[in-house]
């Protein structure tokens, strides 16, 4: 499969000339030193292939394809803009919710997302209508999606639930390198009486297990409410999420939420990027190399099946070199501290990013 991948894109690009190849590879090693874990390891954290073109004026797709993880097929999608501010995507694309969740991996601040993302979907087939509003320095997004399964379940022939969401933002201002951002996301999932599971992995994919987890039998449906910030001010920028999360069986319910703040700041006076019309942060531009410091604390709460609660606090310190506008070099320090019973995690990375 992944052999006819790499030949279909690259067959594909050569017939036709409007098309655009990309991709990213990511390399990673990690230094794991605590409580639970002594390792330390690489990988190559991700392999993907992407192709982007029209079909028409205002048709667009996409097909991305990783070489690495579990879930292979990224985003599968059609974008229609019906109007100038209507449009319509189809495929196997990400849940309209939350912030951090939306932007893509290669132009994450973070080597990894915070543990609110512990409760975020993979992609998954499915349907989103969203509009915007614009009035000068004022925006707005309406945007709500239907999913069923992803694309990978589907060819595995594997179930999953069904979930209904959508996302409200506002921007109150917003120009080239300033912005007040605040949204609000929501999400409903049913499912065919399934077990769901949440894990942390104490901020590096090369954490082997999971420090804190849960699994709750026979879900029925969950709820999620999610509230964002986003500030922006030169080359500062801050960022928040809240996320709540209900889950339901034939017995009983569960709570669990999670949160993160995070601050940065470019010693050499960039400004991360925001795109009004998804209201997201995109690639940053970069004039020659780039320096950039950040800070992120993250919280999240768990429960099992006997609704004992099981804590993390996660606080990580980073430092991203950009190397011209498609490499760039990564590093970061994470402290991982779990309640009841007291788990100390210490953990450095460093990354090597290269997109096309």
């Amino acid at each position: 499969m992944r052999v006819f991948m790499v030949i279909f894109f690259l067959i594909t690009t050569l017939y036709t000339a409007e098309e655009k190849l990309g991709g990213q590879i990511v390399v990673d090693r990690a230094w794991i030193d605590g409580d639970d874990v002594k390792s330390q390891g690489s990988e190559i954290r991700r392999a993907r292939l992407s192709l982007k073109g029209k079909i028409r004026p205002k048709l667009e797709y996409e097909i991305e394809y990783s070489f690495t993880g579990k879930n292979h097929w990224k985003d599968v999608k059609i974008d229609y803009q019906a109007l100038n501010s209507l449009g319509v995507q189809a495929g196997n694309i990400k849940e309209p919710i939350g912030l951090e969740a939306l932007v893509s991996s290669r132009n994450s601040t973070f080597m990894e997302r915070s543990m609110v993302n512990t409760f975020m979907h993979k992609r998954k087939l499915g349907v989103v209508l969203s509009g915007d509003y614009v009035n000068a320095k004022k925006h707005g997004t309406l945007t709500f999606g239907i999913f069923g399964r992803s694309l990978d379940r589907l060819l595995a022939r594997k179930e999953d639930g069904t979930s209904i969401v959508g996302r409200i933002t506002y921007a109150i201002i917003h120009s080239k390198d300033s912005l007040v951002h605040i949204g609000v996301s929501a999400g409903k999932t049913k499912y065919h009486s399934s077990s769901i599971k949440y894990s942390t992995n104490a901020g590096s994919h090369l954490y082997r297990g999971s420090l804190i987890k849960s699994k709750i039998k026979n879900v029925t449906k969950t709820k999620r409410v999610g509230l964002e910030t986003a500030l922006l001010n030169g080359a500062f920028s801050f960022q928040g999420e809240y996320i709540a999360l209900e889950a339901f069986n034939q017995k009983d319910s569960y709570d669990f939420y999670g949160w993160y703040g995070q601050v940065s700041i470019f010693l050499t006076g960039e400004h991360r990027k925001y795109k009004v019309k998804t209201a997201k942060f995109s690639r940053t531009k970069i004039k020659k190399d780039a320096l950039e410091v950040a800070f992120r604390a993250s919280k999240i709460r768990l429960q099992n099946k006997k609704h004992r609660q099981k804590k993390e606090v996660d606080l990580t310190f980073a430092l991203n070199y950009y190397f011209k506008k498609n490499i760039r070099l990564m590093s970061s320090y994470t402290f991982a501290e779990v309640m009841q019973p007291s788990i100390k995690e210490h953990i450095l990375q460093v990354r090597g990013l290269y997109g096309f």
